[in-house]
């Protein structure tokens, strides 16, 4: 069966848009009986993808589309021989419902690599995403402005759609053809059903589509939206500390822009924004940060996730092989970050700014019908002054803490040969200009830029893929030593062959590239890359990364079954190596990982991995010191997902990771989901981690006797770490266009520091406890270890603060969204933080933080009313 679908499938389906300016274009009502779809062919051969794959769609469908000078229409006539069973959950707009839906997928670039989707399901809810790179990347955040209509009837039910032409991006042509994808969702079955078919087997999305003719004489006339907003916040806090002016109970806000949308043309498009306001509904997740790298997190603001996808760079060719941490050449969070600085005057209470001032920001982005793709964004931030008083003489001091600063990055792409090949370029600036020397620890100019192409072949089941870049920053002596003292690369590091720390450098300079060779399609899928990151690349201040000095090569292979079984419908299990050097030719990581993903009869999912690492050097233990040796280590975890149809889903992960120095982590997360109505959902997760740490960081002390470690001891502890969190969630919707949603996480945490020790000797695992061993001795005068590192010997002493600690916290967000009209939106949304930390204190106690003293820390409230209007013409 399958096979001959796939014959079939060779000779691309058709599918015809019928024009109806003369006759009135269909009213949106659900109901189907305007005179206009009588006109249209209907499409009719949806075959299934899941569950019996290459089967007739299960319920007989049709769908017929047709157009004006405005918009295009499509209407789907959904048959269901059990109207009663249909699920039709109401959800806020781009979430989840599980319930039964249409989708209509849409490349009117016709550049076989982007795709516009616009799904409604059963209850009218809407949901769009924007897909590039053939499927390879998806964007939730565009929210084009379209309607939508459905209707439940004894035969099943309907939807009737309406796409402004406005709203889509397309070449200037008298004829036009695009790419054109249906999709039927049957929630009760976890029936999927398309149109035209593709076998899980093979890969490629929008270059999978059918041919969408009949489209002509459509304007690519200009066109302007402007979405105007007001919003107002109001702060309420407990004062910390008495008479501190700087912590007030109320602090009042206020702000109004507007943002702007111009269309010069059918497929460009200018983003620009009056006064913009780059908040975010959505909060941080809390987590604590024991490493010495920079925690990556999650961008929420809608001008720097609306769009931006085309900065995204480099990418694995869709295949099986991936490599853990490649850097990211645009990390929007950069942008409006808190200052870098701290202020320098002398005074009792200060007020630092919590981020920095965006002044404005613009966004252009188009494509052309010859397959370039171009967008730009620059952003500048104002300069920040932290206030601090001196009580004694009353005076107040403005201590500059963050530059002026303009952020810029560029992005070009050509896609070639039916989107089977393309090749771009991304360059990207920071400029900063501080006017104090207190600030010389910045960089004042950093630049990037890199070339990526992807060529793929034998009717795509094969790609190549790669990216070469570098970058170059120049400042102060000072900010050039801290980004050489930094954890990505430790140039100081004493016994490193390839670069040497350099006090009076201006500059730095690096290089980083990769390469991808897979087979991404039929039931049999490999892959083998290699990527290098050399130790002077540095692309954190527009962008992200952590360790760079690293020579990587990776191998997997892997089979995937589609064919459904006794016991399962589908699943796919992967084998690979991944080895990795530091540019001294150190070996850094030898893993060997597997992994298994399957889906039973009964619509249950379950994953499992495993890893295994052989001992190798450590070059990131010491923090900036002599090698050390990493133990052997291994690696499992396992999750399990029930049916999603079910009133009551569960969730379960649980991971398991030991070493050969008798260190070990447990993580558990399990999570009950619970659907009572159609307008209803709530959701608990829980989380518990337990672990020991053989070897964790403390503290380093210069000492010539040392000699074993060149001259310096480094002072590690046994940490023992507990956390645990809750996060309930509750998701309420009472229309397509209102919903309120209730976020809320109480988290603790707690670190145990104990067997107080320092490293043996370079390029080893080994440590002299203190205490016990080379005739130490350890003891604690107050919240201090003094350290006799060889006992007696004069003047040999060594002294450091107890690190152990605890910390709790508690963060409710609660979001009221009302679409009052199509565009147009009213955000109300509330936010409480509290947290505590106890220093020296490593108890954990889940009764203590999550009840009795939870509610102890001072809250921090914030109300905020956000309005916009959305204008079009």
């Amino acid at each position: 069966m399958i096979a001959l679908v796939a014959i079939v499938a060779l000779q691309t389906p058709t599918v015809t848009a019928v024009r109806v300016d003369r006759a009135p274009p269909p009213r949106l009502d659900g109901r189907l009986d305007d005179a206009a779809w009588s006109q249209a062919t209907p499409v009719r051969d949806l075959l299934q993808s899941v569950p019996d794959e290459g089967r007739p769609v299960s319920e007989s469908t049709e769908v017929r589309i047709v157009y004006d000078a405005d918009a295009l229409y499509v209407g789907a006539r959904l048959f269901d021989a059990e109207p009663g069973k249909i699920v039709r959950r109401l959800a806020r707009r781009d979430a989840s419902s599980h319930s039964d839906e249409f989708r209509v997928l849409l490349d009117s670039y016709h550049d076989y690599r982007t795709a516009f989707e616009f799904t409604v399901n059963a209850a009218g809810v809407h949901t769009d995403v924007l897909y590039g790179g053939d499927g390879s990347f998806s964007d939730k955040s565009w929210d084009p402005v379209w309607e939508a209509a459905t209707m439940v009837d004894s035969l099943g039910w309907t939807a009737e759609i309406r796409i402004p032409f406005t709203q889509l991006r397309f070449a200037r042509a008298e004829t036009q053809v695009w790419g054109v994808r249906f999709v039927r969702w049957i929630e009760r079955k976890n029936e999927l059903a398309l149109y035209p078919f593709v076998a899980r087997t093979e890969s490629g999305m929008a270059s999978r589509f059918a041919q969408l003719v009949g489209l002509s004489g459509l304007e690519t006339r200009q066109h302007l939206q402007v979405l105007p907003y007001a919003v107002g916040s109001a702060t309420y806090r407990q004062p910390t500390v008495i008479r501190n002016p700087f912590d007030t109970p109320n602090e009042y806000a206020h702000n109004a822009g507007a943002d702007v949308k111009y269309g010069m043309s059918s497929s460009q498009t200018l983003d620009a924004t009056v006064n913009p306001d780059f908040g975010q509904v959505e909060v941080d997740e809390t987590f604590v940060n024991l490493t010495a790298f920079e925690q990556f997190l999650p961008e929420h603001r809608p001008f720097f996730t609306e769009g931006t996808q085309i900065f995204d760079f480099g990418g694995n060719g869709g295949g099986v092989t991936r490599f853990s941490d490649p850097p990211l050449y645009f990390y929007s969070r950069r942008i409006g970050r808190p200052p870098q600085g701290s202020p320098w005057s002398r005074g009792a209470f200060k007020d630092v700014p919590q981020s920095t001032t965006i002044l404005g920001a613009a966004k252009l982005s188009g494509r052309s019908a010859e397959g370039w793709s171009v967008g730009v964004l620059d952003a500048l931030t104002a300069r920040e002054y932290a206030t601090v008083l001196d009580t004694t003489t009353a005076i107040r001091y403005r201590d500059e803490v963050e530059p002026a600063t303009n952020y810029f990055a560029g992005r070009v792409k050509r896609d070639l040969n039916d989107g089977n090949t393309s090749i771009g370029l991304l360059a990207t600036a920071m400029d900063r200009r501080p006017t104090t020397p207190a600030l010389g620890m910045l960089p004042r100019d950093a630049y990037a830029a890199g070339l990526d192409f992807f060529q793929r072949w034998g009717d795509k089941h094969y790609t190549l893929a790669g990216s070469i870049g570098g970058s170059y920053l120049s400042g102060e002596p000072a900010a050039v030593q801290q980004m050489q003292r930094s954890s990505n690369r430790y140039y100081q590091r004493p016994d490193a062959q390839r670069f040497r720390y350099d006090p009076t450098r201006t500059s730095l300079a690096g290089v980083s590239a990769d390469l991808y060779l897979n087979k991404v399609a039929g039931n049999w899928r490999w892959g083998v890359a290699g990527r290098t990151t050399s130790p002077g690349f540095e692309v954190n201040d527009l962008g992200f990364q952590n360790r760079v000095d690293r020579i990587s090569a990776a191998a997997a292979l892997g089979y995937k079954w589609t064919k459904s079984g006794r016991t399962l419908r589908q699943a796919n299990a992967y084998l690979q190596v991944a080895p990795s050097w530091n540019y001294d030719g150190d070996p850094i990581d030898r893993k060997i990982g597997a992994y298994r993903y399957a889906q039973f009869r009964n619509f249950w999912f379950a994953d499992w991995s495993a890893s295994y690492t052989p001992r190798v050097v450590d070059d990131r233990l010491t923090r900036g010191g002599p090698l050390a040796m990493k133990p052997a280590g291994w690696f499992t975890s396992a999750d399990l997902t029930t049916d999603t149809r079910r009133v009551l889903g569960a969730y379960a992960f649980v991971s398991v990771q030991g070493d050969e120095a008798d260190g070990w982590t447990v993580n558990l997360i399990p999570q009950i989901t619970l659907r009572p109505s159609a307008a209803l959902s709530l959701s608990a997760t829980a989380g518990y981690l337990a672990g020991r740490a053989a070897a964790q960081f403390v503290t380093r002390a210069a000492d010539s006797t040392a000699t074993a470690t060149l001259g310096t001891r480094y002072v590690f502890a046994a940490l023992s770490q507990r956390q645990a969190y809750v996060t309930l969630r509750a998701n309420t919707t009472f229309s397509p266009t209102l919903s309120f949603q209730l976020y809320a996480q109480p988290f603790a945490f707690a670190g145990d520091y104990t067997d107080f020790k320092e490293l043996r000797a370079r390029k080893t695992f080994a440590f002299n406890t203190y205490g016990r061993d080379n005739g130490s001795t350890i003891s604690r005068v107050g919240n201090t270890y003094v350290v006799q590192p060889d006992g007696a010997a004069p003047g040999d002493t060594l002294r450091f603060t107890d690190p152990d600690f605890r910390t709790r916290a508690v963060k409710v967000n609660a979001v009221l969204r009302w679409e009052y009209r199509p565009g147009s939106t009213l955000f109300v949304v509330w936010t409480q933080s509290r947290s505590g930390y106890v220093p020296y204190d490593a108890e954990f106690d889940l009764q203590r933080d999550f009840s009795r003293e939870l509610f102890h820390d001072r809250p921090t409230n914030v109300l905020l009313v956000k309005v916009s209007y959305w204008l079009s013409r």
